[in-house]
């Protein structure tokens, strides 16, 4: 395992910002108010997590030679405002860590990793108490699993747990929803599909306590898949999702509306990123975000009246890290 150690700093913090206007669009959306560009350095930095702990914003992300079978390290950035970002943490456990996740908790900031060392994929686990100290690193679940979007529902920790496997046409493939009650050690609830390229798997627990997965399918049609349980959560049923992809996508709700962020195909071709307001079983587009070809994997918090979004792009030429302001419903 290489040692942690506190990363050193390229170009970041508010190295440009683009105003744009309020007004919403001509289709209804509405468009961001702000958009900031965080951390650009020319290297590949994407795959965002966002949260918000003991009163300051702690963004991660990863920053590699390029998208795949790279060398890759997390960074961690901290601020008090969205605008002045300096550095926290640096996760380095493997050759290349990558798709960091966070949870909070009232006392606790969790970070998720999955890292590679060739073919081989491990989720490691670190965490602080103080904003300062790093646990040190542990894994966690199964090889080749890895944890997309931990959430806290009714004081228990939920994910869905995708297995990373390129052979056999997919079949090897699988999703599983996990439950911790510490965080820390997790076990398998129930399997929610398996066996056709299942990747990225984001959950949503309504006040009923009814699941809904949003799963991505990577290759095939159609990529974007949602399937719904019930306590105790041992069996799924599929529906349509009525959109055509997910990918690197996140679920929140803030002030009783609920969004899901996710790349989005824009008029069938081109990628984007993309907010969707999720309603009545329903998704409704909402904002997009300046954004073009290897990009998105949006994360939110409350910021007042808007929502802050993280999120990461190439279309200005180099693959940069960005925050929007979005106006809430």
């Amino acid at each position: 395992m290489k040692p942690v150690a506190l990363l050193a700093l390229a170009t970041f913090c508010s190295a440009s910002e683009l105003s744009l206007s309020s007004a919403a669009a001509a289709d209804g959306m509405v468009k961001p108010l702000e958009v900031r560009t965080v951390y650009a350095n020319g290297r590949h930095n994407a795959f965002t997590a966002l949260r918000r702990f003991q009163g300051e914003l702690w963004l991660a992300f990863r920053s590699g030679d390029a998208h795949n079978s790279a060398t890759a390290d997390v960074l961690v950035l901290r601020s008090k405002d969205g605008k002045e970002w300096r550095p926290a943490h640096k996760l380095d456990v493997a050759k290349d860590d990558r798709d960091p996740q966070f949870v909070v908790t009232e006392k606790r900031l969790f970070l998720y990793c999955p890292a590679m060392n060739g073919a081989t994929l491990t989720t490691w686990l670190t965490y602080t108490d103080d904003g300062k100290t790093w646990s040190t690193p542990v894994t966690v679940y199964e090889p080749q699993f890895i944890l997309w979007k931990p959430v806290v529902h009714d004081g228990t920790f939920y994910a869905a747990a995708h297995k990373k496997d390129e052979t056999a046409a997919g079949k090897g493939r699988a999703v599983h929803l996990v439950k911790s009650t510490d965080g820390l050690k997790w076990e398998k609830i129930s399997t929610i599909r398996a066996g056709n390229w299942e990747s990225e798997t984001t959950l949503f627990f309504d006040a009923r306590h009814h699941a809904t997965a949003f799963l991505r399918q990577k290759y095939g049609s159609p990529q974007a898949q949602i399937l719904e349980s019930d306590p105790p959560y041992a069996e799924w049923k599929a529906r349509p999702a009525d959109v055509p992809h997910f990918s690197g996508h996140s679920v929140h709700t803030f002030r009783g509306v609920t969004y899901l962020l996710s790349r989005a195909l824009v008029a069938g071709k081109a990628t984007g990123s993309r907010i969707y307001i999720f309603a009545d079983g329903k998704l409704t587009p909402y904002c997009d975000l300046p954004s073009g070809g290897d990009c998105a994997y949006l994360e939110a918090v409350e910021d007042g009246a808007n929502m802050l979004v993280s999120y990461y792009s190439t279309h200005e030429g180099t693959t940069n890290i960005y925050l929007a302001v979005v106006p809430l419903k």
